[in-house]
């Protein structure tokens, strides 16, 4: 029987990943109305980590956090910028080849990649409980989404696999950082290198639209800022959580991000929420619930 001892989450924890969960399940549906006016997914990137970066880079002189970081963990922070800058690129890239629904199965086989080589590479068998909502939660998206087999590129796949793979890299290298470094300084920094990466790969791509392209120049920026906004806070919410409850409970947690995409959708984009989408989000709305209620294991001094 283990002797690690254990405590409730933490209701700040807890908060912190339903908001960044929530905020990125509402970017799914306002992207589409910024698209359809001829805002383009690397016009919205650029201009989400280079707004996210002054506000952060505003936010911390105004509470004048500290914007040293130790020179050990330089390397981490940069990982973590890379991987941001990896998880929205190929997430992107994906949906052009597979639909939304499948896309976002696919990405969500993440929790239960975290579940499983956050505790191995702590030299620990990973915890069967945890493992279990996140298969749970898994297989309730899987049934809300409700995918076509026979809609499937390979190019999506490998591209989804990519963004899965890096979100996963995302939280584990953050646990490495969170307990050092302040985190308004982590997230200033993370959007300081993804914007630099943004930067040479739109040289590469060149799929970018200036305003003066859009149909809409107001709505434009308005649905841009926003998406950009929601993205600052889901980083927020991220790594705050991983600092609270650890990287396999913050997983869990923002499954509730293809919930509120599905909600949002009915809400926004009118869509009809199916007798599916109703038994897949309570599977996975039950997931985060029990998660949220377990005791979480307290890191040794």
């Amino acid at each position: 029987m283990s002797n690690i001892p254990t405590k409730k989450p933490s209701l700040f924890g807890i908060a912190t990943g339903l908001i960044g969960g929530t905020s990125f399940g509402l970017i799914t549906p306002i992207f589409p109305l910024a698209y359809s006016i001829g805002v383009t997914a690397s016009s919205a990137t650029i201009i989400r980590f280079i707004l996210g970066s002054l506000i952060m880079g505003a936010i911390l002189l105004a509470c004048r956090t500290t914007f040293f970081v130790p020179k050990n963990k330089i390397i981490p922070l940069c990982i973590m910028g890379f991987l941001i800058f990896s998880v929205t690129v190929c997430y992107l890239s994906a949906v052009i080849y597979i639909p939304v629904s499948l896309a976002a199965i696919l990405f969500y086989t993440y929790p239960v990649i975290v579940t499983v080589i956050d505790p191995l590479l702590r030299r620990r068998l990973p915890n069967l409980i945890q493992l279990g909502l996140s298969l749970l939660a898994f297989t309730g998206i899987t049934v809300a989404l409700g995918p076509n087999i026979n809609d499937l590129d390979w190019r999506g796949v490998f591209f989804v696999i990519g963004a899965s793979l890096s979100i996963s890299g995302t939280l584990i290298v953050s646990r490495s950082v969170v307990t050092h470094v302040p985190n308004l300084t982590i997230v200033f920094y993370v959007n300081i290198v993804a914007t630099v990466l943004t930067c040479l790969y739109l040289l590469v791509d060149g799929n970018i639209s200036l305003p003066s392209a859009w149909t809409n120049l107001s709505l434009g920026w308005s649905l841009s800022i926003a998406i950009a906004l929601l993205y600052l806070v889901a980083t927020l919410g991220q790594i705050a959580t991983v600092n609270s409850v650890g990287p396999s409970r913050t997983a869990m947690l923002f499954n509730v991000e293809p919930v509120v995409s599905i909600v949002a959708a009915v809400l926004v984009l009118k869509e009809t929420l199916n007798p599916p989408q109703i038994i897949g989000s309570l599977f996975v709305l039950a997931a985060v619930a029990i998660s949220c209620y377990r005791p979480v294991r307290v890191p040794a001094a």
